[in-house]
């Protein structure tokens, strides 16, 4: 069984047994962060890898009505951030960030954030707009989508590999991601990428133009007082595969540069990718030092009273588009059992 049906198996019995109702709330809850990526009406192709990272804008209108109907409060990052209190109708509380800068978070997202008055903060990487840095899954699944086998001489999971059906191409997509995201360090990963759009003819500047916001779309959203810009990092590492300078320079010259196109300069990042080997415990002690009020990872859990960095978010995965999984998954007392339970497991069997 795939990792995704599994999950959706998880939800759907979660959901079956009513588990909001019954799961205690615990008593340093602050409330969630989620995030989301794309937000588009298009329905995805068959082969659609990163379909995980896209909702439709009906989704967003429904999860916001949804829960404001049942009494939730969505806030800003940084009045979340801001209050230390825990407990009671702080749990009932909910940030929406938005990774990359798409610019269908403008055309697709802002209008549903607008009509139900509901605060956001888009993680702007200064790469992406300017063009400069490399969207490779998005390059990935292009290259992949329009060939038949894909292959690049000394390089990749494999000498070739087929990628002819729906199914040869989600196993490629997921052989090159797996190599790019741990065979290969940031500097090869970059190389490889831009090789592999040279040799099958995608332009990774035209594609970067085609789904990202330039500096004024981001001025232009920035304008709205319901929005607000934080950092993503100059060039989207994974900052834990990076030496500390190098880590440090990421964000500090992230903010830097956003400070210098929007007039703001952003009080919280974002991590790139998210997940623990991409970012971890230095990464949230530099970004301290950075000066960043907080900092995100995208490790699924509510918003701990008394915490700043490192923190949770909950994505919402445009394969699980259902209010029912939502409700679940912010639910505080899934992840404190969640934590319980790995505790346990982690336990010496003499203990």
């Amino acid at each position: 069984m795939s990792r995704h049906r599994l999950i959706r198996t998880a939800l759907e019995a979660l959901s079956l047994t009513e588990a909001p109702r019954w799961l205690p709330t615990p008593s340093d809850v602050r409330g969630f962060v989620v995030t989301l990526h794309h937000v588009a009406p298009e329905a995805p192709p068959e082969f659609a890898p990163n379909a995980l990272l896209s909702i439709t804008p009906d989704f967003l209108d429904r999860f916001l009505a949804h829960f404001i109907a049942r009494g939730w409060r969505f806030v800003s990052v940084g009045e979340l951030i801001a209050s230390n209190g825990a407990g009671g109708a702080n749990a009932k509380r909910i940030a929406v960030t938005l990774d990359d800068g798409y610019r269908d978070n403008a055309e697709h997202a802002w209008p549903v954030f607008r009509r139900h008055e509901v605060p956001f903060t888009i993680y702007v990487c200064p790469g992406f707009s300017e063009r400069t840095s490399e969207l490779w899954w998005e390059a990935l699944e292009r290259i992949i989508a329009r060939t038949d086998s894909v292959s690049l001489p000394g390089e990749g999971p494999a000498e070739m590999l087929p990628a002819g059906t729906p199914a040869e191409k989600s196993e490629a997509f997921r052989a090159w991601t797996a190599w790019l995201t741990s065979e290969a360090d940031e500097a090869r990963q970059r190389r490889v990428i831009r090789a592999l759009a040279d040799k099958y003819g995608l332009g990774l500047a035209e594609l970067a133009r085609a789904l990202v916001m330039d500096w004024d779309e981001v001025r232009t959203i920035a304008a709205d007082p319901l929005c607000s810009i934080g950092a993503h990092t100059m060039t989207h590492p994974a900052l834990a595969r990076l030496d500390p300078q190098s880590a440090l320079a990421e964000m500090r010259d992230s903010a830097d540069r956003i400070e210098a196109e929007v007039g703001v300069r952003p009080a919280s990042i974002a991590f790139p990718y998210g997940y623990l080997a991409a970012a971890g415990e230095r990464e949230a002690a530099l970004a301290a030092q950075v000066g960043f009020a907080a900092s995100f990872t995208t490790q699924p859990g509510y918003i701990p009273a008394g915490s700043t960095h490192g923190l949770p978010r909950v994505s919402i995965n445009g394969l699980f588009q259902e209010l029912r999984y939502l409700e679940t998954l912010l639910t505080p007392g899934l992840w404190s059992l969640r934590a319980r339970l790995r505790m346990l497991a982690a336990r010496p069997a003499d203990s």
